[in-house]
């Protein structure tokens, strides 16, 4: 079985509606689960911010422990300020033997700062946070150091963000496929360029999935949706392309099943998860092989 985890919070969105996607997930999907875990809010902290740190501190032990079996996960979000504890969790385990990479799937950067956002909204800072910008209470969860490389992410599907987001990631040279060159040159050709050029110097590689990537038309039930995105059939195809790279865990974040009247997102959700679920059995081998070339990486740098 595989292992999930789930963190059902939305503290951190405009629309906290999507904190009850993991709770509904876990009892509605068809899937051979091991749940290991499923965080929930504390109500009793007003603060937000706090909030969200504790829950992430959980979430990031969760996530460490799982890493450390060696063992393919999914985790199943609220909001996405959730990856800040999943990916902490997951590069802190990870370091002693290598760098994590991370595919960050999503119509929105999530690059803001407390400074540069307009809504305050936390949802939209979790990668500006692994990269090593923010609040203390966030970019130092799992160890003080910066969980992610700016070399060792990618951004795909991007249609949606501000000037100070856009700003900082290209400050750092972090390497960007907006959905006008994803319909330029498929999604398969960008996903296997992408995954090549993390998997060549990192020790294991993340998937991060908003289900706003997908084109609202086939998947409304998000609480930012943008027109414009990746149809799911080509999700879908792309799926076997994870394969051949040592896949650690994949994240799947904002689904609110209120606005999903006609289930066409909660379909799209539980196809994409039995397609992870059926090829999780070649993964570890693929891990240990890359592990083994990888030993020679050890600590930040």
């Amino acid at each position: 079985m595989i292992p999930f985890i789930g963190l059902a919070s939305g503290v951190g969105a405009g629309d906290p509606r999507c904190g009850k996607g993991p709770l509904f997930l876990k009892e509605y999907l068809s899937l051979n689960a091991d749940w290991r875990a499923m965080i929930l809010p504390r109500p009793e902290i007003q603060e937000p911010l706090k909030q969200i740190e504790l829950l992430n501190r959980e979430l990031a032990e969760a996530s460490a422990d799982l890493t450390r079996e060696e063992t393919f996960f999914i985790s199943i979000g609220g909001d996405h300020s959730c990856g800040v504890g999943m990916w902490s969790g997951v590069a802190s385990a990870l370091r002693p033997k290598g760098d994590l990479g991370l595919l960050w799937i999503d119509a929105h950067m999530d690059s803001h700062t407390p400074e540069t956002s307009e809504s305050g909204n936390i949802h939209g800072m979790p990668l500006a946070a692994l990269l090593g910008r923010g609040d203390p209470s966030l970019t130092q969860i799992g160890d003080p150091y910066p969980k992610i490389k700016p070399e060792n992410v990618v951004l795909i599907g991007i249609r949606s963000f501000e000037t100070g987001e856009e700003e900082f990631l290209k400050s750092l040279n972090v390497r960007i496929y907006f959905m006008s060159e994803i319909r330029e040159r498929g999604l398969d050709v960008v996903m296997k360029e992408a995954l090549q050029t993390i998997a060549a110097r990192t020790a294991g590689i993340g998937v991060s999935f908003d289900l706003d990537s997908i084109d609202p038309s086939f998947a409304s039930a998000v609480g930012t949706p943008v027109p414009g995105g990746i149809h799911p059939d080509e999700i879908l195809s792309t799926l076997s392309l994870l394969e051949a790279f040592p896949l650690l865990a994949f994240e799947l974040v904002e689904y609110i099943p209120s606005l999903d009247q006609d289930l066409q997102s909660f379909h799209i959700i539980q196809k994409l998860l039995h397609c992870l679920s059926s090829s999780a059995a070649s993964i570890p081998k693929q891990l240990e092989l890359l592990l083994e070339r990888n030993l020679g990486h050890s600590g930040p740098s």
